[in-house]
């Protein structure tokens, strides 16, 4: 069913820039990479969220193997200087979150520390060279009742995990679910060995020089039931997110979501990520992923959000003014 086309189209979409913030203003500029990547940058402070090039089709994730395609990796970032982002935030293990970035890490973003889960750190092993650089979020999250413990990534960035889960895919069942429990001394050739692990979505905080909070990004990495992966309470009634950043992908497996995380985040601005369609390369159209109803999502976002929510296209850059 899957591969016969239960995508559909979606719309509309954006693409380009979307600027809210005045000419010369303090601004948090956050760019859409497809699937789950982001960038998010604030002057020289730059973080950035796994994302997905290699995009191996639907037969390939289950008959061929897969691993990943550096030339399309190349062609996806054409370019981009990643060289001084601090962290890839990566919420837990699938293939289409971590198997491009063992090469996005060493080629274009040798310094970026890799903030993630022991699952994670086992599919790494000892074969991706990235042992040195991993900060494992496992005994740190938060959740709605518990503050957690802040990542410092140095001046101007912490990160907050949130201990998440991973939504069904259908009819309650998860693909590639599990927890790897010793290190890798070679790459999974299979999309059922890229298991999930523990998942955890993100709280991103750009500070001014005094500490106090400039800006505020909550990034989901995977749809997940109510409570899990809010932010804590305590931490929202001081201070809500300016940007939420939700996945549609198989919302209508949980109950209340979106609702549930609007409730909780009150975000200004809700950006949508991993919608569209990867099994394969960009087609150009803008087609949701397999048996999702983006368009229902956005309906229900609509009733409980008053501001403005963007369903980005490749490479659409935003920019936020910081208050």
């Amino acid at each position: 069913m899957l591969a016969t086309g239960a995508s559909c189209p979606v719309g509309p979409s954006v693409s380009g820039v979307v600027d809210r913030a005045p000419a010369g203003a303090d601004a948090v500029e956050i760019t859409y990479l497809g699937v789950g990547g982001w960038i998010m940058e604030r002057g020289d402070v730059r973080v950035m969220t796994a994302p997905l090039f290699s995009n191996p089709s639907f037969v390939g994730t289950g008959l061929t193997g897969i691993v990943s395609d550096s030339a399309a990796v190349d062609a996806g970032l054409n370019g981009r200087d990643l060289s001084d982002v601090r962290a890839i935030l990566v919420g837990h293990g699938h293939y289409d979150h971590l198997m491009d970035v063992p090469y996005v890490a060493r080629r274009y973003a040798p310094t970026a520390r890799i903030v993630t889960t022991t699952t994670v750190q086992n599919l790494l092993g000892t074969w991706a060279g990235l042992d040195d650089r991993l900060v494992l979020v496992d005994d740190s999250a938060g959740d709605v009742d518990h503050m957690g413990r802040w990542i410092d990534l140095g001046p101007g960035l912490r990160v907050l995990p949130l201990r998440s889960n991973h939504a069904p895919h259908f009819d309650g069942y998860t693909f590639y679910a599990g927890t790897v429990d010793t290190p890798r001394d070679t790459p999974p050739r299979w999309a059922t060995e890229w298991l999930d692990g523990p998942s955890f979505a993100f709280l991103i905080d750009f500070l001014d020089a005094d500490g106090s909070v400039a800006f505020r990004i909550y990034y989901q990495d995977a749809v997940a039931g109510a409570p899990r992966g809010f932010a804590p309470a305590e931490l929202m009634a001081e201070r809500p997110s300016d940007v939420a950043i939700f996945v549609p992908s198989t919302f209508d497996q949980v109950d209340w979501h979106p609702e549930a995380f609007v409730a909780n985040l009150r975000p200004r601005w809700v950006l949508l990520g991993h919608w569209e369609d990867f099994f394969g390369p960009p087609s150009g159209e803008a087609r949701s992923v397999a048996l999702t109803d983006v368009n229902h999502f956005r309906a229900r976002l609509r009733r409980v959000h008053e501001g403005e929510h963007w369903l980005p296209d490749l490479n659409t850059v935003f920019r936020f003014p910081v208050r």
